[in-house]
């Protein structure tokens, strides 16, 4: 019994230096190495589960520096083949190509709409933010996008709540050829993108810089009948523009029912930043992902960071797209 188990804590080990030594190719831009040892992971059937997981989400980020687009849908296929427990992916980690093709293939496996982990877990969507500025209002665009990604951070660590990537909205929209424009969004819309995604409420908006003020209004609603769940406007400078999203997050919460992640938790670990120019720039790098501007969007986070050197987002996303600038390459 004893050989046993020792036997089976080394092979787990040997497992864990294995894909170790993988991630160190990939990390080291070495992608062809990197795609043989995570394959030789992934076909080991004694492969732990976990291991063969983290495995297959390296395995697509390196087909995607290669630009074999086939082979990372296919490795998607197998990753989402590993359920339950549900497998979802970050796009803040992931390259925007390989998130493509993960909502791609959830459609095919299950439609639009978004798989609740738990039945009892309420769902919520976050459309992009209009810009109603007068002042200023070409430099504070970016905030359109800005806002929802904020308002995803806190939210998206309440009790019982799912809240849907911002990302997934994107596409789809984009798939469906609706309407993208942020300041057509009304509640018409807003509850239709819902129904499509599966979500409970959802939350849309805009926002008014003036001079050195700014209003924040937000409109919440209940997806299966239109009931308008909460209907606010906040006000307070523009450089407080934190502590307005995190009031506005609270009234959220409060009118869904769930419970908002410790206030304790500081920026890094939110992944946020109280710097305005620093989430200007965060800001325009996600609008200019969406356009398939790569470079110009990791040099905007990359930008961010300078402002904030512990916006832990901002390095995420940066990260995010190595792989498809050597796609690009």
């Amino acid at each position: 019994m004893l050989l046993a188990l020792l036997l089976g804590s080394s092979a787990v080990f040997s497992q864990d230096a294995a894909l170790q030594q993988a991630i160190a190719a990939y990390e080291g831009a070495e992608y062809d190495d990197a795609i043989d040892r995570f394959a030789v992971l992934v076909a080991d059937a004694s492969t732990e589960r976990a291991v063969k997981k983290e495995a297959l989400q390296y395995l697509g980020r390196a087909y995607v520096a290669k630009r074999a687009y086939d082979d990372a849908r296919a490795t998607i296929d197998r990753l989402l083949d590993l359920e339950p427990p549900l497998v979802e992916l970050d796009p803040e980690d992931e390259p925007p190509s390989l998130m493509k093709l993960y909502y791609e293939v959830r459609r095919d496996y299950a439609g639009y709409e978004v798989q609740r982990p738990d039945p009892g877990m309420q769902t919520l969507a976050v459309m992009d933010f209009t810009n109603a500025s007068v002042d200023e209002k070409e430099r504070f665009d970016p905030m359109q996008q800005g806002f929802a990604s904020m308002m995803i951070n806190y939210l998206e660590g309440a009790t019982d709540l799912k809240v849907i990537e911002r990302e997934r909205i994107q596409w789809l929209l984009e798939e469906l050829e609706l309407q993208r424009d942020p300041g057509l969004v009304d509640q018409a819309s807003a509850v239709r993108t819902g129904k499509l995604l599966g979500a409970n409420t959802v939350l849309f908006g805009a926002f008014t810089v003036h001079g050195r003020e700014m209003w924040i209004s937000a409109r919440l609603v209940k997806v299966e009948t239109g009931e308008v769940l909460l209907a606010e406007q906040i006000f307070g400078k523009r450089d407080e523009f934190f502590s307005l999203v995190e009031q506005l997050s609270g009234q959220v919460a409060d009118a869904i029912g769930v419970e908002l992640a410790s206030a304790e938790a500081d920026d890094a670990e939110r992944g946020v930043t109280r710097s305005l120019d620093a989430r200007l720039s965060y800001s325009q790098g996600l609008g200019l992902i969406e356009q398939g501007k790569y470079q110009e969007a990791y040099d905007k986070f990359m930008e961010a960071l300078r402002y904030d050197p512990d916006y832990t987002d901002a390095q995420r996303r940066a990260d995010s797209l190595r792989p498809q600038l050597a796609s690009a390459g």
